[in-house]
């Protein structure tokens, strides 16, 4: 009997780790107007903001001319990747991380020597 118990016991665990390692990836939910893997800068809150732009690839892209430094929040839909923001006007360029499944106002965020990251974004990685 307790063979039997052992060995059903170990179909069931064996069961539960197939289902768990054969399982589709969770794919992160859209948010508002940005869809699933983009991240998307807003003038405005995010919750409420108008959308200015919005990236899927995760390479270093400049923001339009007429889009720099308007931001002021990000939505990052992306399952697993961060996104870098990237002030490079100032003399040093400065760099604000946003992680996965993340929505910011970006007047949250202290940028040095000029207040905040409120519309001071100019490229993202």
């Amino acid at each position: 009997m307790r063979t039997l118990l052992a060995n059903t016991m170990a179909l069931v665990g064996t069961a539960i780790v197939l289902t768990a390692t054969l399982a589709a990836p969770a794919q992160a939910s859209p948010y508002r107007d940005c869809p699933y893997p983009y991240v998307c800068l807003y003038s405005g809150a995010y919750y409420d903001g108008s959308k200015l732009v919005q990236y899927k690839d995760t390479y270093l892209q400049s923001l339009p001319d007429g889009r720099k430094d308007q931001a002021d929040s990000v939505v990052n839909t992306r399952n697993d990747d961060a996104v870098w923001l990237i002030d490079t006007r100032s003399s040093d360029s400065r760099y604000l991380c946003v992680p996965a499944n993340t929505q910011v106002n970006l007047g949250d965020y202290a940028l040095s020597d000029k207040g905040t990251w409120a519309n001071d974004v100019d490229a993202i990685r």
